[in-house]
C-alpha cells in the first residue's frame, strides 16, 4: 500500500485555496493507483436551500452528463447507497442491475473500478468522495486498507473546504462574548430570569442581548436565534 510522505500532506493541511488543495488530494490520491477522484459537498445553510457543490478530475464528458442533466447522478445507486450510511461502498456489477445503462456510460468514461464514502458533520453539511480508475478490478485488501487511508484524506477535504464555502455563502454575524452567553444559555431552554441571576445581570439587560441577537442571525424570536446560532457553530465549538 502507498503511503504518503509528511511533506506532503503538510502542503495539504497548510492550503486554504479549495481548488488548489483538490489538486493536492488527486496527486495524492493517484499515489494510491485510482486514476479519478471526486468530492461532492452538500451544504446546509439555514434559511437557504441545500447547496452541492462538486470538485472532480472526472473526464469532461462524463461532467457534461451531470450539467445537462442535474437529476443525472440520481440514477447512480452508490450515490443512494452512501447516502443511508458512512460505511464505504464498492462499485460491484451487481448493484447496477437496476441501472445498466448508467453503469455502462460510467464505464465508457473510465469510471469502472473504485468506491464511495460519505461523511457527515455536526452542522448537518454532508459530502461523498469517490475514487475509481479505468482498469484492475479493486480487491478486498485493497479496498480496506485505501478506504481506511482515504477518510483521513475525505475528512480534511470536508472540514476545509467545506468551512470556506460556508463562509462565502453565510458570513458568521460578530456577536459579542456577552452575546454568545446568552445565546448558549437560551439554547440550555433557560429562561430570560434564569440567565440574568447565572450571569448576574438584570433581566432587561438579558432582553436587550436577546433581541441584539434576533436582529443580528435575522430571525424573528429567540427559539429562532437559539438554533441558527448552533447551526452556524457560533455557540458549541
Amino acid at each position: 500500500m502507498s503511503h504518503w510522505k509528511p511533506e506532503n500532506l503538510q502542503i495539504l493541511l497548510g492550503e486554504r485555496h479549495p481548488e488548489r488543495m483538490f489538486d493536492h488530494a488527486i496527486a495524492l490520491v493517484q499515489e494510491m493507483d485510482m486514476e479519478y477522484v471526486g468530492l461532492a459537498l452538500h451544504l446546509h445553510v439555514p434559511a437557504q436551500r441545500a447547496h452541492v457543490i462538486l470538485y472532480n478530475n472526472f473526464p469532461k464528458e462524463w461532467n457534461a452528463h451531470y450539467q445537462a442533466d442535474r437529476n443525472f447522478i440520481e440514477q447512480d445507486p452508490i450515490i443512494a447507497l452512501s447516502r443511508r450510511s458512512t460505511v464505504p461502498v464498492l462499485w460491484e456489477d451487481k448493484l447496477y442491475d437496476e441501472a445498466p445503462e448508467y453503469r455502462s456510460l460510467a464505464c465508457s468514461h473510465g469510471l469502472r473500478h473504485g468506491w464511495t464514502q460519505s461523511l457527515y458533520d455536526h452542522i448537518n453539511h454532508a459530502s461523498q468522495l469517490s475514487v475509481a480508475r479505468p482498469e484492475h478490478k479493486v480487491s478486498t485488501l485493497e479496498f480496506l486498507t485505501k478506504s481506511a487511508q482515504l477518510l483521513w484524506l475525505h475528512n480534511v477535504l470536508h472540514e476545509l473546504i467545506c468551512e470556506h464555502h460556508r463562509r462565502l455563502m453565510d458570513p458568521a454575524p460578530a456577536l459579542t462574548d456577552r452575546e454568545l452567553e446568552v445565546t448558549k444559555w437560551t439554547a440550555d431552554g433557560k429562561t430570560a430570569s434564569d440567565i440574568a441571576c447565572i450571569l448576574s445581570l438584570s433581566q432587561s439587560t438579558v432582553n436587550f442581548h436577546i433581541r441584539s441577537v434576533i436582529t443580528k442571525l435575522g430571525v424573528s424570536n429567540k427559539t429562532a436565534a437559539a438554533a441558527v446560532a448552533a447551526a452556524r457553530g457560533l455557540i458549541w465549538k
